[in-house]
């Protein structure tokens, strides 16, 4: 007959039921998120609560016999499907592999099932009787089989391994690993008091493990609903912070938690559950101190203040650079510390600022250059009078020494010296941005031939005996647009540039290509899209540094040896004569030398022969010219020279005198001084004379440039501009052709 139902056998039906519910509850958990294969698990943990309540059930109702042995083989199963649902929960809770577990483990607790159900190895078909201190009935149950104290061992020592996978994990998924723990001991601890009570070792209240599997089941259900509960916050969250245009990123135990969809698109990847490591990979090492400084390696923030904002570069996986400004604030989630951290992209931003201030750097640099422009070019007009005397008398005094005599020799050297003096000058002017700039088709190859056998190149070789100077040009050239002289003047600039960087032995490039920029190249220069013709220089010296390179442009900028290296207006001139030509400078430098890039643009014009002259050819029929000057000693010097060459000459002190004179006479050229005080200037003197004689030749002189004055004049129908010092030649042949009109 069975026994009367007893307080326990209450208790174990209550508590099946119990788990009932909560199997019920945890599987319309996992229904609503199958992704959170986890809460699955859970459900097994409680069903297997719920089968070992039954099988207790039972045997404390049931008189010996089959139905007896049956609870006892449904406790038994419970335990084993309880180990598998430790495991399952484990590695898919701590993100761990567990599939090979799974086959194996599984094939492993099949065949004890089948060991269990189907012989009696581990359960006898003989029965017991317990004689329990806390029941008032003796409690009877199957006996166990041979194998079923090593089936005990196993069952304690699955389980003992379970939780110390638990304590040893170190990863992000340990928030709810204290409380599980704690709730496996005490299944545990209450297992183990049974199952040394059913050895019969020690007396015993009764058995206490149905109690210790619901409280296990109960941290579990807790476990589940808080991440349910955060889970169903976290859509919210989720919905509200879709739209957001910002990106919102919550950061815990090293790793991305939240993640809004702004937040994915500013990283350029799936942000939600990447580690600290990940995210600071993207980040430029010169930026991650930014946030280093403020965080321990737990990623949980020092004890200091945060930053309201700081910006960071971001290199993508992509490839695309981001710059990223970050509000990061400690908040409470889930009940623990975190970090929230808002991001914004301001990539555009910071570009359009850089551009700004890039802008505003090249704005200052041209403007400082403006400004020692015009302090040069002052001086270099007034040197450019000075200088008249010393160019032009001594050749005029070498036509008429014979060929013999002692004193050509000393006067030729004056005369070179002056040619020496009026180049440097003119160098001024050109950093100026005001000479006169006559530009004609020409092949670039031609100009550092010439540049390969000059005197300067010689000086340049003697002076770095362990520099080798090679060029590399491409025969397929194409033409472009300039003066000649300043040309070879860029080249020799940068070749010496190139030298005075090599500090023993070295070798400096020179190399000229076609290139079609397609799209912008932002370098020192701004390179437009277009055809040009490069000319590039290159050493292998020691670089230039962050400091030097915006000032390497400026006149009187310069780190050369004194006395060796010219008048330190080298790459002044380089970047002054590449402005006039409407071409474009880029600098590339390092640890292992620098490199120039000048682009000029290509022409299609074609190269004209230049026909030699001599001063025979040059000589006038007696035709009368008009010297308008203000410097008395320029005059002398303009009048020696046309007589010299069979002209008649008048010499008038001003603009006013001049008008005056040609309303009552008339001459055939007039040679003007575009800058004469007191008194008008060169272009109204020239206005006022063609308002009496409208068709007058005239030629525009100066000490100084090419200004608008002198362009407005040439449209007025002056014939062409001549920089002071005058040479005999020049002079010639200009007015040879003006004349010849």
């Amino acid at each position: 007959m069975p026994e009367y139902i007893v307080f326990q056998s209450a208790g174990s039906l209550s508590m099946a039921l119990l788990a009932f519910l909560m199997v019920t509850l945890q599987l319309i958990f996992f229904f609503r998120k199958p992704d959170l294969a986890w809460w699955g698990w859970s459900a097994a943990i409680s069903f297997s609560g719920m089968l070992y309540a039954i099988g207790i059930a039972i045997e404390y109702n049931a008189s010996p016999g089959p139905l007896n042995r049956f609870g006892g083989l449904l406790e038994y199963t419970a335990i084993i499907c309880l180990i598998h649902s430790f495991y399952g929960f484990t590695f898919v809770y701590l993100n761990m592999k567990w599939k090979t577990y799974h086959i194996v483990a599984g094939i492993f607790h099949v065949l004890v099932l089948i060991c269990l159900w189907f012989t009696d190895f581990l359960v006898s078909p003989e029965f017991v009787v317990r004689d329990f201190i806390a029941l008032t009935h003796p409690y009877i149950e199957a006996d166990l089989g041979p194998l079923g104290p090593l089936f005990v061992l196993y069952c304690v020592s699955a389980s003992i391994a379970v939780i110390v996978i638990w304590i040893k994990y170190k990863g992000p998924n340990s928030a709810y690993r204290t409380p599980y723990v704690a709730g496996m001991i005490f299944w545990l601890a209450l297992g183990t008091h049974d199952g040394i009570a059913q050895m019969g070792v020690v007396p015993a209240l009764q058995y206490f493990m149905e109690y210790g599997l619901l409280g296990y089941a109960l941290v579990v259900l807790w476990i589940v609903f808080s991440s349910y509960v955060d889970a169903s916050a976290e859509e919210h969250y989720r919905i509200i912070t879709e739209f957001a245009y910002d990106g919102i990123l919550v950061i815990q135990d090293r790793k991305a938690v939240f993640a809004n969809p702004s937040c994915s698109a500013i990283m350029g990847r799936p942000a939600i559950d990447l580690d600290m490591n990940d995210m600071l990979a993207d980040v430029v090492p010169e930026d991650r101190y930014k946030i280093m400084r403020h965080y321990r390696d737990s990623g949980t923030p020092k004890d200091i203040d945060l930053p309201d904002m700081f910006t960071l570069h971001l290199h993508r996986d992509d490839g695309e650079d981001t710059f990223v400004e970050i509000n990061a604030n400690v908040i409470q989630y889930r009940n623990r510390e975190a970090v929230l951290a808002v991001l914004r992209d301001v990539t555009e931003r910071v570009r359009k600022e850089e551009a700004l201030r890039e802008t505003e750097e090249k704005m200052y640099r041209l403007k400082k250059m403006e400004s020692l422009g015009l302090l040069a070019g002052g001086v270099a007009h007034d040197l450019n009078n000075v200088l008249s005397g010393i160019v032009s008398y001594p050749e005029l005094l070498l036509l008429d020494l014979p060929e013999g005599s002692k004193l050509r020799e000393p006067i030729e050297t004056m005369h070179e010296s002056g040619k020496r003096a009026a180049a440097i000058v003119q160098d001024l002017l050109t950093v100026a941005r005001g000479v006169a700039v006559r530009r004609e088709p020409l092949n670039l190859n031609s100009i550092i031939r010439k540049y390969l056998q000059s005197p300067e190149h010689k000086k340049l070789l003697h002076f770095h005996p362990t520099v080798t100077v090679k060029a590399t040009l491409d025969h397929d050239i194409l033409l472009i647009k300039g003066s000649p002289v300043h040309l070879e003047k860029v080249v020799t600039n940068l070749v010496a540039n190139a030298s005075e960087a090599i500090e023993s032995s070295g070798t400096v490039t020179m190399s000229t290509m076609n290139r079609y920029v397609d799209e912008p190249i932002r370098g020192y220069d701004d390179v437009h899209t277009g055809r040009y013709v490069v000319l590039s220089v290159e050493d292998d010296g020691t670089g230039i540094s962050d400091e030097d390179l915006p000032r390497i442009f400026e006149p009187f900028y310069t780190k050369k040896i004194m006395g060796r290296s010219g008048t330190g207006l080298g790459l002044a001139l380089v970047w002054n004569t590449v402005q006039d030509h409407q071409g474009y400078i880029d600098v590339i430098t390092g640890n292992e030398g620098s490199k120039f890039e000048i682009y000029f643009p290509i022409t299609s014009d074609a190269i004209t022969e230049i026909e030699s002259t001599s001063i025979e050819t040059l000589r006038g029929r007696g035709e009368t010219l008009l010297i308008i000057d203000d410097e008395e000693i320029q005059r002398r010097i303009s009048c020696s020279m046309l007589e010299a060459l069979g002209y008649r000459t008048k010499a008038l002190a001003g603009g006013e005198e001049a008008v005056e004179y040609l309303q009552e006479h008339r001459v055939d050229l007039v040679l003007i001084d575009m800058i004469m005080d007191p008194g008008i200037s060169g272009r109204e003197t020239y206005e006022r004379i063609i308002a009496i004689h409208p068709h007058q030749k005239a030629i525009i002189v100066s000490g100084f440039a090419e200004t608008e004055d002198v362009k407005k004049t040439l449209e007025l129908g002056a014939g062409r501009f001549l920089s002071k010092p005058l040479t005999l030649e020049e002079l010639g042949i200009a007015v040879k052709k003006e004349l010849e009109k």
